[in-house]
């Protein structure tokens, strides 16, 4: 595999997922509610005078996410096959990498530097909340979880990009 590529990828991809992401927080700061500490949220909540409640998933927002899963497995696994991913544990190996470089630079970069240091992503009525929003343990504790998650994503998308390269 050529590191130069995989460590370009992994610029790139990180690049744009923090557009995309700090993009959808300036047009609607509530994009990722779901996303704050408790006491965020519920500040926010109190603060606008709104209730907490879990929006049930349409049929439409399970087709949006089901079609992003399998452009997003499509697109790691060219990302492999591009770095120069040959089997499939070089293919595991790559994916899974793609995925914990990505979850790292979430929270590492986004929900540590700038979520909590810009005033202008914060969730309305909870500007001044300087404190909950540098709670860099909440965001290891929901990234944690994940890795097993990434296992078995990289282990699909391993297939694809065996049986397609």
């Amino acid at each position: 595999m050529s590191v130069s590529i995989y460590v370009l990828e992994c610029v790139v991809m990180c690049g744009v997922f923090g557009v995309v992401v700090f993009g959808l927080l300036l047009i609607n700061p509530v994009s990722f509610i779901g996303d704050y500490p408790p006491e965020i949220q519920a500040q926010y909540y109190s603060s606008q005078h709104k209730e907490a409640t879990k929006e049930k998933m349409t049929v439409i927002t399970i087709i949006r996410k089901v079609v992003a899963i399998i452009a997003f497995l499509f697109l790691f696994a060219w990302m492999a096959h591009q770095a120069g991913a040959e089997t499939f544990l070089d293919g595991l190996l790559a994916v899974y990498g793609y995925l914990l470089v990505l979850a790292a630079f979430d929270t590492c970069f986004l929900d540590w530097v700038l979520f909590a240091n810009i005033r202008r992503v914060r969730l309305p009525g909870t500007e001044h909340m300087d404190r909950e929003y540098h709670q860099k343990w909440f965001h290891v504790k929901v990234m944690l979880p994940m890795a097993p998650v990434f296992a078995v994503g990289g282990v699909v998308i391993s297939l694809v990009m065996i049986w397609i390269w």
